[in-house]
């Protein structure tokens, strides 16, 4: 009976709440043991040498982090069973965020629709890495919704999927330890997973570590959008799902065109392309063949089609754990 109902609870507890406060959310936590970590073990010396440190900095974080969320769950388990399914559903819970893509994805859109560029740059520059001084309207739009579908398997269904494993398993801590291992990866990945000369062997294993656990949730991802746009009126599920496959490679990430280009097809959109970062210009690949200029309707719809995605991939694993 737990199991069922988990998924439904933490979505819920996410769609009335919110992310907890930063002296209470775990991602901040992970943020200030990683800057810790990184101060104490990166080094001078050659690849090998940097490798190795960011080996060591990133099984810190994840030690401690796991661990502290084990040992939580566990506590509560001892005292009672409730007790301890209610530690994993907050454990996991805080490592979500639907609504909070939702809030700035949407802020931008109110920017763009009373023409305030100044704002929506501000805006989208809190959901992506890119530089956004020379977006247009257009561009802005897209970058959103670039973020929208990346972060809906990043921010989302990676996170349940590991939660539903350890729930499989009927084992609430290690449903709670597996999502806090993969949002620590995740934070760890945004930290350092950065091409440039400080990072491109010390954050190394966090990248690859963040793209081992995200490999089979983002290709799940793939049939849940084009299923979820079924019941989405401004959505193409035929779309979605040829698209998704068609570009799912066509990404330098393993694991981010599966959704991103499925969110392309859906909206009749080309996503992708060239973006600067810092003075660096990337020629990111295209992703779909349709309209380059987005529009702030887009992002609306592409809201929308994400949190049908979080509600039907929340139900398939409700249905996986029940029959396991």
């Amino acid at each position: 009976m737990y199991t069922l109902w988990f998924f439904p609870c933490v979505l819920l507890l996410d769609r009335l709440f919110g992310e907890p406060p930063c002296w209470l959310h775990p991602v901040c936590g992970m943020g200030w043991l990683a800057a810790k970590s990184e101060a104490w073990l990166w080094c001078e010396g050659s690849p090998r040498l940097q490798f190795a440190a960011g080996c060591a900095a990133a099984g810190l974080v994840l030690f401690v982090c796991v661990g502290l969320a084990w040992f939580f769950c566990a506590a509560a388990a001892a005292l009672h069973p409730v007790a301890g399914w209610g530690a994993a559903l907050l454990c996991v819970y805080c490592c979500l965020a639907p609504r909070a893509l939702a809030e700035h994805a949407l802020r931008v859109q109110v920017a763009l629709e009373h023409n305030n560029l100044s704002a929506a740059k501000q805006a989208v520059g809190m959901l992506v890495g890119r530089q956004t001084a020379e977006l247009d309207a257009h561009g802005i739009a897209r970058a959103c919704i670039e973020s929208v579908g990346e972060n809906v398997t990043d921010g989302v269904l990676a996170t349940l999927f590991w939660a539903g494993l350890g729930l499989c398993l009927n084992n609430p801590p290690l449903a709670a330890a597996l999502a806090i291992l993969h949002r620590s990866a995740n934070v760890l990945d945004a930290l350092w997973g950065k091409k440039n000369a400080r990072y491109c062997f010390f954050g190394r294993a966090a990248a690859r570590l963040d793209d081992v656990l995200a490999f089979v949730p983002a290709r799940c991802a793939l049939p849940c959008i084009a299923l979820a746009a079924c019941f989405s009126p401004q959505a193409h599920a035929g779309a979605a799902l040829a698209t998704g496959w068609h570009f799912r490679h066509a990404h330098e990430s393993p694991n981010s065109a599966w959704s991103e280009a499925a969110f392309a097809g859906a909206l009749g959109l080309q996503l992708g392309g060239a973006a600067y970062y810092g003075m660096q210009r990337v020629e990111h690949p295209l992703l779909g063949t349709g309209r380059t200029k987005a529009l702030p309707s887009d992002i609306q719809h592409a809201i929308a089609l994400m949190w049908r995605t979080c509600l039907l991939f929340a139900f398939c694993l409700m249905l996986v754990c029940a029959f396991v």
